[in-house]
Order: structure tokens, then C-alpha cells, then sequence
């Protein structure tokens, strides 16, 4: 009996030797930092083919384990053409939630399909204030097919919001290895693997292997403390032969914001810009940018003395989502051009 009880003792001594030894030992969870993994669902989520979890995601990406404590929670699973306005806010509002009641959290992870990503970002960007990384992944193929993207955007997504180096960087998007932010991405094509891109700007950095390369900073950043969204903003684009029939339309159905993507630098029909005054009148907050897609659009004076905004730089998409955000607050059009021309660098 006593022979027994010494050598369990022994057995106990060792036990707490290893682990103390794990704890300190070199990629342990002790010192590995700790992401945060939000997944909404998408093509990265298994598309039509069926729905995988936060965990399923992580199981098919196990390098991440090396790299990261990943903590995760199935926040959604909706295909992204149905994400909304209210769903993009409870999005917002946990991961300021997190970062507010989570200090030791290096940075979160959004798995998010691709159809509306650049939204989705762009509108936590606007509204998560905080040093530590947001990070999007999603992917182009299925998780279910040999070739998938998925499991390589979603390593390296761990990688950027696990390095220091992404600090201050904001919100970002990774596939194919690069990372570009949230303010300028777009996806640029339906089905290749490169499809997200920030023309006329470039990425902000990429993903080299186990390195994480930073060649850019942001510098146009600004933040709404929004609580709330108005859903009800409409975005048009103005086609050869556009006259006032959907800007009268939109504003019948109770649209309280429009989005005009004009023709080249800001140029507007006439009949338009009848439906724009006419909505103007009924207090429809009308803000104009370039169905470019690139470059600045100019207000000329007719529009600015009706309180016509002009989005600036910003595409149709983005300058929809700063409207999502500040209408609660504001309606003041000087108010909310002064938004878009600090989200200009000014």
C-alpha cells in the first residue's frame, strides 16, 4: 500500500511537470494569441451544398491551431445576397461587444460569403472604433470541392488578426493572399479567385507563407457611433435615357435616402434632376456619386442649393452605407457631406 501511494505520488509530480512544461512550452495556447471567429455563413460556409459551423470551418483549416486560440460562434449562416442592414448592425454591435468585454482578443475574424462582403466591411469600418483587427474572409469555390479557397483565405485571415503588424489597420479582406481594406475593396468578379481588389488604390499588403506583409496603411478612416440604421436607402444608376420615373418611384415607396450613381463627374439629365428636386422637397436626403465606379464627383451649384451631397470618391455600395449609418443621427446636409469628405482624406 505504501508503495502504491509513492508511486503516485510520483505519477502526480510528473503530471504537474508536464504540465508546466505545456504551459510555457513554445506554441502553446499560452502563448499563441487569442482570435475571436464570427461566422455568418456564404460559400465558405458550404454554399448550396449545405451549411458547415464555426467549428467545421476551423477542422478543415488545422495549421490554425499553430498559429492562434481561436474561440468561435456561429453568429449566422444565411447566404450573403440575404445579409441586411439590421443584420450588418447586430454584426457591428458584437464585435464592439467583444472587443469592449474581451481585452485579451489580438483581433476577430468574419467568415461572410461573397455577394455583399464589401458592404458588410465597410459598414464595420465605419462603425467598430478599436486598434485591434477585424479581419473578412470568405471564398469563391465551395468548401466541398478539391480546390476550395476557403481553407487558405481563412488561415491567413487568422494569421493578419493574430499579428501585431495589423494593428491600426482596421477592417480588412483577405482571398488569394492579399489583404486590402475595407474602405476600398470590391469584388470585381463573379467566380475568380481574385475577385476582391481596391482598384486605383492597390492592397494594403498580402500574405507571404507564415508572413504577414504590410506594404500600405489606411488613411482614410472615420468612424459613426451609430446605434441604429435606416434600411430604406435606394441606389440608382443613370443610364442613357434615365429621366425621373424611378427617383419618383423610390421616393413613393418611402425611400428616405437615394443614392444616384450620375454620369461621368457628377452630370445629370434634366428630367433626373426634376425627380432629385421633387424628392429633395419631400426630404429625401439625395446623395450623388459616379457610376465610374473611380474619381470624384462634383455638385454644381444647382444641386447644392437643394441640398444635393456629393459622395466624393466613395462607389455607389459605400456611399449607400455611410447613409445606412448617419440617418438616425442626422439629416443635415452639410452635416453629412462633412462625413464624406473626411472619408476622402479631407
Amino acid at each position: 500500500m505504501k508503495k502504491m501511494l509513492v508511486l503516485a505520488r510520483a505519477f502526480g509530480a510528473m503530471a504537474l511537470l508536464m504540465a508546466s512544461l505545456l504551459a510555457v512550452a513554445p506554441g502553446s495556447a499560452a502563448d499563441r494569441p487569442r482570435v475571436h471567429m464570427l461566422s455568418t455563413g456564404g460559400t465558405i460556409a458550404g454554399g448550396s451544398a449545405g451549411p458547415l459551423n464555426a467549428a467545421n470551418l476551423l477542422e478543415r483549416a488545422p495549421e490554425i491551431a499553430k498559429i492562434a486560440d481561436v474561440t468561435f460562434e456561429d453568429f449566422s449562416n444565411i447566404d450573403s445576397s440575404r445579409m441586411t442592414p439590421e443584420i450588418q448592425l447586430r454584426l457591428a454591435k458584437r464585435v464592439r461587444e467583444i472587443f469592449a468585454k474581451e481585452p485579451g482578443v489580438a483581433g476577430i475574424v468574419v467568415t461572410h460569403g461573397t455577394d455583399s462582403l464589401e458592404e458588410s466591411a465597410f459598414f464595420l469600418e465605419l462603425l467598430v472604433d478599436s486598434d485591434c483587427p477585424v479581419v473578412f474572409a470568405a471564398a469563391q469555390r465551395p468548401p466541398r470541392e478539391a480546390d476550395s479557397d476557403g481553407p487558405r483565405n481563412l488561415l491567413n485571415a487568422v494569421r493578419i488578426a493574430s499579428s501585431p503588424a495589423s494593428r491600426g489597420m482596421g477592417v480588412m479582406v483577405t482571398l488569394n493572399s492579399e489583404i486590402n481594406g475595407a474602405r476600398d475593396v470590391r469584388k470585381t468578379h463573379s467566380v475568380s479567385l481574385d475577385a476582391f481588389r481596391a482598384p486605383g488604390v492597390g492592397p494594403l499588403g498580402y500574405v507571404d507563407g507564415t508572413e504577414v506583409v504590410f506594404t500600405a496603411r489606411p488613411s482614410r478612416r472615420f468612424h459613426l457611433a451609430a446605434e441604429a440604421v435606416e434600411p430604406r436607402v435606394d441606389l440608382l444608376t443613370l443610364v442613357a435615357g434615365s429621366d425621373a420615373r424611378l427617383i419618383d418611384a423610390a421616393v413613393a415607396s418611402g425611400a428616405k435616402g437615394l443614392v444616384i450613381e450620375t454620369f461621368g463627374r457628377g452630370n445629370v439629365p434634366e428630367g433626373a434632376m426634376e425627380g432629385v428636386t421633387r424628392a429633395r422637397k419631400q426630404g429625401v436626403v439625395v446623395v450623388f456619386t459616379t457610376r465610374t465606379r473611380g474619381g470624384r464627383v462634383e455638385v454644381d451649384e444647382k444641386a447644392k442649393a437643394l441640398g444635393v451631397i456629393g459622395g466624393e470618391d466613395l462607389d455607389g455600395l459605400k456611399a449607400r452605407m455611410v447613409l445606412v449609418a448617419a440617418l438616425p443621427r442626422t439629416t443635415d446636409s452639410a452635416t453629412l457631406q462633412g462625413y464624406y469628405a473626411r472619408l476622402t482624406g479631407r
